[in-house]
């Protein structure tokens, strides 16, 4: 192989690894800041609280799918540095975009479990504390 199809091939790499990183701290986050706001919500006795937790929880699953989008996207620019149909030091995932469906991702075995379960506490919660304010 030559050195610089190397080169190329590290970079993306390097691109892969950031992302599958960034969607790793989004899952850490997102449980940090979804059971921070239930301690809250628990400690205040207010159903209000957790209702603020769906709007959270859904972004950081918008997050997650996208930076895995970003990153299955940049595997087939990979693929495609390997197969030589990718011009030499190009970065640009545009034509590539259209091949990742997002909701496919969003819903993925390793993404859907965790934020559907913080969106099930926090209904839970709510109608919990909803009861108890009665």
């Amino acid at each position: 192989m030559k050195e610089t199809k190397i080169k190329h091939l590290e970079l993306i790499h390097n691109v892969i690894d950031r992302l599958s990183h960034k969607s790793f701290l989004v899952k850490s986050w997102s449980i940090t800041a979804i059971t921070a706001l239930m301690a809250f919500g628990i400690d205040k006795e207010d159903y209000k609280i957790f209702i603020i937790g769906f709007p959270v929880a859904l972004l950081f699953w918008y997050l997650d799918a996208h930076y895995l989008w970003l990153e299955k996207i940049f595997r087939e620019l990979y693929s495609a540095v390997i197969k030589k149909e990718a011009k030499s030091m190009s970065m640009d995932i545009s034509n590539y975009k259209s091949k990742i469906n997002p909701w496919k991702i969003a819903f993925r075995p390793t993404i859907w479990p965790i934020y559907l379960s913080e969106i099930i506490l926090l209904i839970i919660c709510v109608f919990y504390f909803l009861k108890l304010n009665q």
